[in-house]
């Protein structure tokens, strides 16, 4: 069944699928700049999760237990606030993400381990969030919690490489949730989706990181 419109328009259905295809299958090509800009939403989506947690538990939990939780957190944000709650989450948005953005671009063990702690922690809400969409409460926690492991674990392992291996799950996540919302499919279709092509895209990734530099930028390197 097709969309009425009302829900993801055609304009932006279109540039997220080019997004969700780019980030899918050649995420690599950008690694220095994903890195960076995962930071940034990894610091202000966290940082804000805090916020919520602290000042807006019981409407947080409230939204959770929503269908429409995207809709519903959104509201308990920024629409049924006072301007110091709305301020509240826009600082803890901007500072967490300026903060990660400062420590992704030093050297230091710390600031590497602080990034792939808060880069596999946000991956991990994200999924929370689109899962459930779909699924209920419960059963979306429970997902969450195993995926979050296995996501937190590789991140602090090997972060280079989960930076190329998000970017094809996170574009996979994006070209499903798109084409399912657009057009109503059910679960089974949208993970069979998601799972295809972040399968193709993790293996696609995998073969071109794999791929020995060229002597001159090995030199350069």
């Amino acid at each position: 069944m097709q969309s009425d419109g009302n829900t993801i328009g055609a304009s932006v259905m279109f540039i997220g699928l080019l997004l969700g295809f780019f980030l899918c299958f050649y995420g690599y090509v950008a690694k220095r700049l994903l890195v960076s800009i995962r930071s940034v939403f990894a610091g202000s989506l966290v940082f804000l999760a805090l916020a919520l947690l602290v000042f807006q538990r019981p409407s947080l939990l409230t939204s959770l237990a929503s269908r429409a939780v995207l809709f519903e957190l959104w509201n308990v944000m920024f629409i049924e606030l006072d301007y110091q709650g709305v301020l509240i989450n826009l600082l803890s948005f901007c500072i967490g993400g300026l903060l990660l953005f400062y420590l992704s671009r030093r050297k230091s063990f710390a600031a590497r381990l602080i990034v792939a702690s808060f880069t596999g922690l946000s991956m991990g809400m994200a999924i929370f969030l689109l899962v459930r969409s779909f699924l209920p409460l419960q059963t979306s926690f429970i997902m969450f919690l195993v995926l979050q492991v296995i996501i937190l674990a590789y991140s602090l392992i090997r972060f280079d490489s989960y930076i190329s291996l998000e970017s094809a799950v996170a574009g996979s996540l994006l070209v499903s949730y798109l084409l399912s919302s657009f057009w109503y499919l059910d679960f089974w279709l949208f993970f069979s989706m998601w799972a295809i092509l972040a399968f193709l895209g993790i293996l696609n990734q995998l073969h071109r990181l794999g791929r020995p530099k060229p002597e001159k930028e090995q030199k350069n390197g």
